[in-house]
């Protein structure tokens, strides 16, 4: 083997490891848009194809996020007043501050 064939062996495995990074990359930020926006990252098997990614990508980046119904753990829209599942009522369980002289400790401590 020539030295010129081993430089560009060389150059040639680090492109495709670059792009394969990437596409692995583009692929894993797709999986958390969606897990964000509490829709499935089932559709990334979509992303096998280059063109499929893209696709999907676009999808997921246009789709509106969901809200988790806290009784019985399904996703419906944003707007939704009623769970199409459990019937839940979102606005009845609206936020209702403290009585006053009642200490609430901050959460997440």
């Amino acid at each position: 083997m020539r030295a010129e064939d081993v430089v560009g062996l060389v150059v040639g495995l680090g492109v495709v490891i670059i792009a394969l990074s990437l596409y692995i990359g583009l692929i894993v930020l797709g999986v958390r848009i969606a897990k964000r926006k509490n829709r499935s990252p089932h559709w990334f098997w979509f992303a096998v194809h280059p063109m499929g990614l893209i696709i999907t990508l676009i999808v997921m980046a246009c789709l509106s996020p969901l809200k988790r119904c806290p009784r019985c753990a399904q996703t419906t829209q944003q707007a939704a007043r009623l769970c199409g599942f459990c019937g839940y009522d979102f606005a009845a369980t609206a936020y209702m501050p403290p009585p006053q002289g009642v200490y609430v400790s901050p959460g997440g401590y």
